[in-house]
């Protein structure tokens, strides 16, 4: 049988560079030996300079490096800074409003990933990074349906943009900061953002959704995490959104790259591919669809 073909469908050249230069991992340098051919004879220059890396080098390199601090245990009580995983991954355009004081500064991808540990607990990545990082895609400026999008996006756009700070007590809302609040807000944005019908008429069709791109088997995401948040127990009631059933650990960060050796599992959403759903089939959406209840009786932004 023919081995099976990789690609990076998501990479991140600043990130990954950024976290080389931050944990000073050195990439080995290459020996490059070249043939001297001229009227004075032939010889052997060994010139020490670091060969071009490949993208796979450049990861396998990172990975071995840094195999104490990247976790793939979803079930250890520590708060999870870098990550790695495999997953089916769903990404979309994240919808900025565009006021807050850290701001995004380019159109940015929100994507989905989620696993179950060993222990049966359910884990939800919500991961931020430029769409220019797709390789192979250009997504086109206007998407053919347009659907809800969150109240809570300013809020969310500050948090990535800031890599996870919460407001400075000097700052008017500082004292609103609900980090549960903001991370199933999050979540919900990757799982429903987008929406125009009945949530139901949407449930596993994400090419039914605004702002959706594509969807593709990862075989490989790795992560830098800017808030590992637990909800309390008992806290959230979902029963009113099924894809928010049993959420109960959410990672926000940023990937760094996202490999696949499924290429054929690569589905595109966006343009042309977009599917609409007719308007008998659209609904009016109860707000409590987009408000799910705290058992305290608050709301989440809707």
């Amino acid at each position: 049988m023919p081995k099976r073909v990789g690609r990076y469908v998501y990479w991140s050249e600043r990130l990954v560079r950024e976290v080389i230069d931050d944990n000073g991992v050195q990439l080995d340098s290459r020996v490059k030996a070249s043939l001297k051919l001229g009227v004075a004879g032939g010889g052997l220059d060994l010139a020490g300079r670091d060969r071009e890396k490949t993208t796979f080098e450049v990861a396998e390199k990172l990975k071995k490096k840094l195999r104490r601090s990247i976790v793939s245990d979803f079930d250890t009580s520590e708060s999870l800074q870098l990550v790695k995983g495999a997953s089916w991954v769903e990404v979309s355009e994240f919808q900025r409003w565009g006021y807050p004081r850290h701001r995004l500064s380019q159109r940015t991808a929100v994507i989905h990933a989620q696993t179950v540990t060993r222990e049966g607990r359910r884990v939800d990545l919500c991961l931020f990074g430029g769409l220019k990082n797709l390789r192979g895609y250009t997504i086109p400026d206007d998407d053919p349906v347009g659907g809800w999008t969150s109240s809570a996006a300013p809020a969310i756009e500050e948090l990535v943009a800031s890599r996870g700070a919460a407001p400075s007590e000097e700052e008017s809302d500082a004292s609103t900061f609900d980090e549960e609040e903001i991370a199933v807000d999050t979540l919900k944005v990757a799982l429903s953002q987008g929406i125009y019908a009945h949530p139901d008429d949407h449930m596993g069709r994400p090419e039914t959704r605004a702002f959706t791109v594509m969807g593709f088997d990862a075989t490989e995401y790795v992560a830098l995490i800017y808030r590992d948040v637990r909800l309390t127990p008992g806290r959230w009631d979902f029963q009113h959104e099924q894809e928010m059933m049993g959420a109960s650990r959410i990672l926000i960060g940023a990937p760094l790259w996202l490999r696949t050796m499924h290429a054929g599992s690569i589905r595109t959403y966006f343009g042309s591919h977009r599917v609409a759903l007719t308007s008998s089939d659209r609904q009016p959406t109860t707000q409590v669809l987009f408000q799910p209840m705290r058992q305290d009786g608050g709301q989440v932004h809707g």
